[in-house]
């Protein structure tokens, strides 16, 4: 069995006590090698407190954004009776130990579609989406109708030309690339296609915003294998499945 490579976003500045990609690989004894498509960068929000106010929910779709929100507060108040809302657990926790903050409303799935849905049936009043500034458009699309969806970029995803710093690489005996966000597999395209020439190596997606964007940058639907459950762990499972390894 050859090894995996993974994508992999650096930021420095965030606390994250949860397993990385790597180590959950690790101990399920699969090789594999990171590449950094990304580093995260904060925004600072001007009159930050002013644009929040009277909001009656602030939206997260990950931890980024979180981290990001946190960066803006300082010593501001949250708007009075204000509801927050995030997608899945991982977003919930960085919540709670980033801002000591817990969330009013956790979907089901971690995914902005499904987040903004469920918005569109329980949300009234001023909406504010804390995101990143260049986003999948998920919850955006689900909450179309919706008057009052006011978006805040708190961070950015700074560009890593992966071309220029890996291509000269041996990526042989690569038995599958996990993709851990839509903008990491537009940026390894070129290493995606190089790997279905010798043959069709998998691509395992973290999830729908996700698959859709490597569609769309020209990935053929056969090499997807999208993870059931959209994290790290799911994206494991993926891999242990295709490679017939025995589920947890």
């Amino acid at each position: 069995m050859g090894k995996y490579i993974y994508t992999y976003i650096e930021n420095g500045q965030m606390y994250d006590k949860s397993p990385s990609l790597a180590e959950l690989l690790a101990k399920e004894g699969l090789s594999c090698e990171k590449i950094v498509t990304g580093r995260i960068e904060y925004i600072k929000v001007k009159d930050f407190e002013t644009q929040i106010k009277d909001a009656q929910w602030l939206v997260f779709t990950s931890k980024n954004a979180v981290a990001g929100f946190a960066y803006n507060m300082g010593k501001c108040e949250l708007p009075a009776g204000v509801k927050i809302a995030v997608v899945g657990k991982k977003t919930q926790e960085a919540l709670r130990t980033t801002c000591g903050l817990e969330a009013d409303f956790v979907s089901l799935q971690a995914a902005g579609l499904e987040l903004g849905k469920s918005l569109m049936n329980i949300a009234a009043g001023k909406v504010v989406y804390l995101c990143a500034e260049v986003t999948s458009g998920s919850l955006e699309e689900a909450m179309k109708d919706y008057g009052e969806l006011i978006k805040i970029p708190v961070y950015r995803n700074e560009y890593v030309d992966t071309y220029a710093e890996y291509e000269m690489k041996d990526f042989i005996d690569v038995s599958g690339i996990a993709v851990t966000s839509g903008i990491s597999g537009e940026r390894i395209k070129w290493l995606i296609d190089k790997l279905g020439e010798s043959g069709e190596v998998p691509v395992y997606s973290i999830g729908p915003a996700c698959s859709k964007k490597l569609v769309e940058a020209g990935v053929k639907e056969n090499r997807i294998i999208e993870a059931c459950e959209h994290s790290y762990s799911g994206l494991v499972e993926a891999i242990k499945k295709s490679a017939g390894k025995p589920e947890a």
